[in-house]
């Protein structure tokens, strides 16, 4: 299980609630006959939301997990692209917090 599932899924449902279009972008890979298929890329983050006149994307965090080097790093590289784009992104440890920088 990923670290950040146990808020992603509630996240996403109350984001929904609040009107606002929301996406699970899974930037994992997953077993396909022939070998492996990469969803996303590496980086992408976990929410895709477009609350009216934004683009949002939302990584989110167990306040205690850990990520490591190479993911820590593909995901910086992943906010420069889309916040030189004009996009936001964040880092989210809570629903609570995540719901603040949407409100």
């Amino acid at each position: 299980m990923s670290e950040s599932s146990e808020i992603t899924g509630p996240l996403i449902k109350m984001i929904r609630q609040m009107g606002i279009f929301a996406e699970r972008m899974n930037s994992g890979k997953v077993k396909v006959r022939g070998g492996w298929m990469q969803l996303h890329s590496p980086g992408t983050a976990d929410i895709l939301a477009f609350p009216r006149g934004r683009v949002v994307w939302l990584e989110t965090k167990d306040p205690f997990g850990h990520t490591n080097q190479e993911q820590r790093e593909s995901q910086e590289n992943f906010r420069y692209k889309v916040t030189d784009l004009g996009h936001e992104y964040y880092r989210v440890t809570s629903i609570d917090e995540a719901l603040e920088v949407l409100g």
